[in-house]
């Protein structure tokens, strides 16, 4: 592959990435409002279920469109839950600071975890989890 190919197909992956990371994002936002606004939920509650709806969507659209062609789904998967479950706690801590820490609103709270969550995915999906 050429260097103009390695560059396209990287700047492709990048776009993918972020289509998918935003429809996952309204995903989790959806179900943490809901869960707070409409069910009552403690904001790290809903967060987390948010955060687990949103991460079958996730692998769902990563494996068939972002990195197109990754190792088998047993091995990939595996990967997955490792990273994501480390971006579960790395969200829940955040959001826990968040709260009771820093007395922030629960959805700049949210935003904040989003962040350093994103942040985290991309970095281990392109160098590990959906590597061949």
């Amino acid at each position: 592959m050429s260097s103009d190919e390695q560059t396209d197909s990287f700047l492709g992956k990048v776009l993918r990435f972020g289509i998918v990371g935003v429809l996952t994002a309204v995903l989790h936002y959806g179900v943490l409002y809901i869960g707070v606004e409409m069910a009552g939920l403690n904001a790290t509650i809903s967060s987390s279920l948010g955060f687990v709806v949103a991460v079958i969507f996730n692998y769902l659209m990563h494996y068939n469109w972002t990195f197109g062609e990754p190792a088998p789904h047993g091995r990939t998967l595996r990967r997955y839950l490792v990273m994501i479950s480390c971006g579960f706690l790395i969200n829940a801590g955040v959001m826990f600071a968040s709260e009771q820490w820093w007395s922030l609103h629960y959805l700049l709270a949210q935003a904040l975890a989003l962040v350093v969550v994103v942040l985290w995915n991309f970095v281990v999906s392109n160098t590990w989890v959906f590597r061949r």
